[in-house]
């Protein structure tokens, strides 16, 4: 019971060192020079849409054909919006690796336990994968729409 309390101790000080370690040296988790608003790797919701000034444009001042303005314009707020929630999904994924991981710690040498922290951990790097696959697309369409 004792080693129960101590690798579960242990698996806890783990994960919070870990996730304070992400916080901390994640490269937009201070303050960005300019516009840029970011919390953590989160963009803000109008990222792309300020002038030199930092003030939010109109669809009227970007560029191109009149028709298309506002479209792309709605365009933008959708994508970064998008980008937002893949993060999201990102961050989520890699919770889920920390938690097969403490699964796999505190399963006492059950195989069967052993093998549902493999499935977890499996499963949340695939998705993982995807989400960071998602984000790049996103920002590369994002970035070629101005």
């Amino acid at each position: 019971m004792i080693q129960k309390v101590k690798q579960m101790l242990v698996a806890l000080l783990m994960l919070a060192s870990f996730t304070g370690g992400a916080v901390a040296l994640s490269p937009n988790a201070y303050a960005a020079p300019g516009c840029k608003s970011n919390f953590l790797t989160f963009p803000a919701w109008y990222d792309g849409l300020t002038d030199s000034s930092c003030r939010l444009k109109s669809p009227s001042d970007l560029n191109g054909p009149e028709k298309s303005k506002l479209s792309r314009y709605i365009f933008r707020v959708v994508l970064n919006v998008l980008d937002m929630a893949l993060q999201l999904v990102a961050y989520i994924s890699v919770g889920y690796i920390m938690y097969g991981g403490f699964k796999w710690l505190t399963s006492a040498s059950d195989s069967s336990k052993i093998a549902g922290a493999r499935k977890t951990i499996q499963n949340a790097l695939i998705g993982l994968v995807i989400s960071i696959l998602s984000v790049a697309i996103v920002n590369l369409i994002a970035n070629n729409i101005t």
